[in-house]
C-alpha cells in the first residue's frame, strides 16, 4: 500500500510540476499581444491591438479573437496560437 501512496504522490507532483511551469491562457494573451506589437507586420502598418481572446482549442492549440484599430478601421481576426509550455508560435487568419 506504501508503494501505491508513494506512487501516486510522484504522479501528483509530477503533474503538478507540469502545469506550473505553463502558462494560463490569459498570460498566453499577454505573450502573444507582446509577440503581435513587437512583429514587424504591426508596426510597419500601425497596427493597434485592441484585445485578444484566447480559448484552449485541444492539447496545445488555441483559437483566438483579435480586434485591432487600424489606419483603415476597426477589424476582427481569427487568431490560431500553438504553445507547448516553452515556445509559442501564433498566426492570423484572413
Amino acid at each position: 500500500m506504501k508503494k501505491i501512496t508513494t506512487i501516486f504522490t510522484s504522479i501528483l507532483f509530477a503533474s503538478f510540476l507540469f502545469t506550473s511551469c505553463s502558462l494560463s491562457t490569459n498570460e498566453l494573451a499577454k505573450e502573444v499581444e507582446k509577440s503581435m506589437k513587437e512583429s514587424e507586420q504591426f508596426k510597419t502598418n500601425s497596427i493597434t491591438i485592441k484585445s485578444l481572446i484566447l480559448t484552449k482549442k485541444s492539447g496545445n492549440e488555441y483559437n483566438g479573437v483579435l480586434q485591432t484599430s487600424e489606419p483603415n478601421g476597426q477589424f476582427t481576426y481569427t487568431v490560431e496560437v500553438i504553445y507547448d509550455g516553452n515556445n509559442m508560435t501564433w498566426k492570423i487568419i484572413e
